[in-house]
């Protein structure tokens, strides 16, 4: 996942390991990147980053933050 290819809407992507030991953010294994943004939309959470593992059958990790009380 390249820097261009990236649309402008504020979801850090990467592909890689993910250590769960590590991170603090709520997050959800997904089968998609569409799957992880409607994770988020039902729980009224902000996916802020999407790891690539690329390992089967749930190769997506979202990691979400709560949305800012208005």
């Amino acid at each position: 996942m390249s820097g261009s290819n990236q649309p402008n809407d504020d979801i850090e992507r990467v592909e890689g390991e993910f250590d769960y030991s590590t991170e603090e953010r709520y997050w959800l294994p997904a089968a998609s990147e569409e799957r992880c943004k409607t994770i988020g939309r039902k729980r009224g959470m902000r996916l802020v980053k999407v790891i690539d593992t690329k390992k089967k059958p749930l190769p997506m990790i979202c990691i979400f933050e709560d949305y800012p009380d208005e």
